[in-house]
């Protein structure tokens, strides 16, 4: 039905839109400062009692902005946690379906209050519109009181035409979920810079530790083949033996064993000789003392002759006496005798050797038996 824009207005079937109150939205999640500004609120409150509320805002001011990165990513972390759970209750929030109620009745009270204008008459003469669909809301560029149907019929074909090509317009409306904060930009800007200073110190240190092990293993390598150097020059140079070599080996061992066996022999007859000296001397000095440690079995040398000597003038004597013969043979006779050299030197090969010879002697078998294996 329709009514004139002067007339008296109808009443409203529906309540007031401005009576309409939505139902209670999730709370929004606190800024990572509103967060820091809460939980030192108190403590500077307590050390500033005098200040006044903005003093102590000043404050807790400065106090986020000398705070370290890691205090404020840790605010800036339960923000984003909150954030992320705020989102998908509002989501469920929007899509829930006392919202959805709130918003018919919004829109039914705003078609009731502009049914008296005239877009509201132009909107009325098209019927009531589907509110699940596109709302095309009406013109209010033309304020006048009275418009001919062809100038209502014109201002509906503008604002149609501009409506259209609004809607099939190439501009594509950023989504506000994708759009990010700068101090969101700001915070990822500061990660990624400490992450690349990071990455560059891994990269120096990785560098490092491959020209430390590029340096050991060329020093491992220069060793290596010194040492197949030295040793290829090692078996080059080792000796040759085949059978000649080995017997002139032998011999010339055999030589130099025998000529060390004769300095022995010789070194044992100097020795013995001293010690038959010694016994002399120790005879003449202590007669006395040499036949107890020694005895009379052993005399001294001296004695000994004189011992040897003394049975051959008795036997001789009484030789002369019974039977005497001339003076030449006497003379012979009254010789005394002298022991011959080539004897003693049988007595003394007779002899057995000391404790110290057989040693020797043993010794000197046994290094002919080390050469002859060399």
């Amino acid at each position: 039905m329709f009514r004139h824009p002067n007339s008296t207005p109808s009443r409203p079937s529906g309540q007031d839109s401005g009576s309409l109150k939505p139902p209670k939205a999730p709370d929004r999640p606190l800024v990572p400062y509103m967060r820091f500004s809460r939980k030192m609120w108190a403590k500077v409150r307590s050390e500033h009692p005098d200040s006044q509320l903005w003093d102590i805002g000043k404050v807790i001011g400065q106090m986020w902005r000398d705070a370290p990165e890691s205090e404020k990513a840790i605010y800036q972390q339960e923000y984003e946690i909150e954030k992320t759970e705020y989102e998908k209750a509002l989501k469920a929030y929007h899509n829930s379906t006392a919202y959805q109620q709130y918003l018919s009745a919004k829109n039914r009270a705003k078609m009731a209050d502009k049914s008296n204008t005239v877009g509201g008459v132009i909107a009325s003469g098209r019927g009531r519109l589907d509110m699940g669909g596109v709302v095309i809301q009406p013109v209010e560029d033309e304020e006048v009181g009275d418009l001919s149907s062809r100038r209502v019929a014109a201002v509906r074909f503008d604002r149609n035409h501009r409506l259209i090509a609004e809607l099939f317009n190439g501009n594509v409306v950023t989504d506000t979920r994708t759009i990010v904060a700068q101090s969101r930009i700001d915070m990822l800007k500061k990660q990624a810079h400490s992450l690349a200073l990071h990455q560059s110190k891994l990269e120096d240190e990785l560098k490092k530790l491959n020209d430390v092990f590029q340096e050991k293993k060329r020093q491992m390598e220069t060793s290596s083949e010194e040492f197949a150097a030295r040793l290829k020059k090692v078996c080059e140079e080792k000796p040759q033996v085949n059978e000649a070599k080995y017997a002139s080996m032998v011999e010339d061992w055999s030589n130099k064993m025998l000529r060390a066996y004769e300095d022995y022999k010789i070194k044992q007859e100097a020795i013995r000789a001293k010690q038959l000296v010694e016994r002399e001397q120790l005879a003449e000095e202590t007669p006395i003392l040499y036949s107890l440690t020694v005895g009379d079995t052993s005399p001294s040398p001296k004695r000994k002759e004189v011992d040897d000597a003394s049975p051959m003038d008795t036997r001789e004597n009484k030789d002369k006496i019974e039977d005497p013969e001339p003076a030449s043979v006497t003379e012979e006779a009254g010789k005394p005798a002298v022991p011959d050299a080539s004897s003693n030197n049988v007595d003394e090969e007779t002899q057995p050797p000391s404790g110290a010879e057989t040693e020797n002697q043993e010794a000197v078998p046994a290094t002919e038996e080390v050469s002859t294996t060399a």
